[in-house]
């Protein structure tokens, strides 16, 4: 047995010695489940940034270049870590990103310590950076300890946490603008919500600890059967014996993932759809005061209608996903959300009139984006190494997202600001800034629906008849 999975055995053994005293598995099952989902109401703090941008630049003057680079930092550890925290819980169980994602819950500490002393953008970055990997931790823990519980159901055991980690974003963008997390000019408390937030993600970080203990009962379930089936020598043999069968399997199963040249064509378009929907998340604030026949300064209620949208999304999708119950079925509402995000993009790039329909367009696509795609994964490459492969996949829009989000940064520095300061406003409409950047990035979002349905025509849809 190697030191993580003694590791990963040390951490639960009293839990699950409890568990299984007192309850049956089903019980466990079931309720490990409710648990993990319940958990994902509580970590979608990350798409509330832009609510916080706004006194970023104003208070702590912080450019929007600086914006974009605390925002990549955040992507960079939402997702660049997703491929080793992927291999590590499919290889030794989610136990250990749930406790990652306790660790790193100082990020929020940092980030509010240093808001209160104007200290450099570079600490709030690193602050950003731990967030976006704790995030990712415990958030992908509930997501594959709920995939491993019923693989038989993985469109809906795949779509629901993602589908409550969707309205996480709606629960927390509600609740930090009432009145009680105001200051008296209506501006949001952020060191108070940055406090709150360290305090939540540590409470929350232990349920999804108690949760994930689930797969390590199955696995020894699963061993047990091996075990009785072959031959009977010493415990401690069966167990290695059993760990290293496992581990043998998913070894060969991932080099398998990346030999497949499909592989390398999804994650373009990953990089390309992904990337160039989170930077409408992560520069929300600066999209607000540009885009529109009345630009306005209302960040809260942009993040309240992109949260809204993105989770009804999530729920319409995930049970029309369980409903066909078809790989055709999902690839045909992964290219209508391509078309509805490319759309979108368009709209911005004319500077249609209504921003909130453009928000609750983007919305929208964001939203099925994050629900359809892992269940296509799992489809294609199995539900055993999910964690390996979603987690590498996720990769793509933390590039994305810091490559688009500087170049949109430029764009932004270099046209937009000496307009939106300049108090000729039917000027600032008739020099729009934004024209040439979201032109590119609706171009972007088409190529991706194109490999996508390529991928799908060519190979994938042979290979699952």
């Amino acid at each position: 047995m190697t030191t993580l999975s003694q590791l990963e055995n040390a951490l639960t053994s009293h839990i699950r010695a409890f568990l299984t005293d007192h309850f049956s598995n089903d019980t466990i099952r079931k309720y490990s489940f409710i648990v993990s989902l319940v958990v994902c109401l509580f970590y979608a703090s990350v798409v509330t940034f832009s609510m916080f941008t706004a006194q970023f630049i104003e208070k702590l003057h912080y450019s929007q270049m600086n914006i974009n680079v605390i925002g990549g930092m955040m992507s960079v550890g939402l997702y660049l870590s997703l491929p080793f925290l992927g291999y590590l819980s499919d290889s030794h169980g989610p136990v250990l990103l749930a406790l990652t994602g306790m660790a790193l819950c100082p990020g929020y500490l940092l980030a509010a310590a240093t808001f209160n002393y104007g200290l450099s953008y570079i600490y709030m970055s690193i602050a950003f950076l731990m967030i976006g990997c704790g995030t990712s931790s415990a958030y992908f823990c509930s997501l594959l300890t709920c995939a491993k519980i019923y693989p038989e159901r993985k469109a809906l055991s795949i779509s629901l946490p993602v589908t409550f980690y969707g309205a996480s974003s709606v629960l927390l963008s509600f609740l930090f603008q009432i009145p009680f997390f105001k200051d008296p000019v209506g501006e949001v408390k952020v060191y108070m919500i940055f406090m709150l937030l360290a305090v939540m993600y540590l409470f929350v970080g232990l349920l999804n600890w108690v949760a994930s203990c689930i797969v390590t009962i199955e696995k020894e379930i699963v061993f047990n059967k091996q075990r009785d089936e072959t031959r009977e020598p010493d415990e401690n043999t069966s167990l290695l014996t059993a760990n290293f069968l496992e581990e043998t399997s998913h070894e060969k199963k991932f080099k398998q993932f990346l030999s497949d040249p499909t592989m390398k064509f999804f994650y373009i378009a990953f990089f390309l759809l992904g990337g160039m929907l989170e930077l409408f998340v992560t520069n929300l604030g600066s999209i607000t005061s540009t885009v529109g026949a009345n630009p306005s300064s209302d960040v809260g209620a942009q993040v309240s209608v992109f949260s809204l949208f993105s989770t009804l999304t999530r729920i319409v999708v995930a049970f029309l996903n369980d409903y066909l119950s078809s790989a055709k079925g999902n690839m045909s509402l992964i290219l209508i959300s391509v078309a509805v995000s490319t759309v979108t993009y368009v709209l911005v790039t004319i500077n249609y009139s209504n921003l909130t329909l453009i928000t609750a367009m983007c919305g929208v696509g964001y939203g099925s984006m994050f629900t359809l795609l892992p269940t296509l994964v799992a489809t294609i490459w199995g539900v055993d190494i999910l964690g390996s492969t979603w987690g590498m996949f996720l990769s793509a829009p933390a590039f994305g997202s810091l490559t688009f989000g500087l170049f949109y940064a430029f764009e932004f520095d270099s046209y937009c600001d000496v307009k939106i300061n300049n108090a000729d406003i039917h000027s600032f409409m008739e020099n729009y800034c934004l024209s040439f950047t979201f032109a590119l990035f609706s171009l972007g979002i088409a190529t991706s629906g194109v490999i996508l349905f390529l991928c799908w025509r060519l190979d994938w849809s042979r290979r699952l008849k």
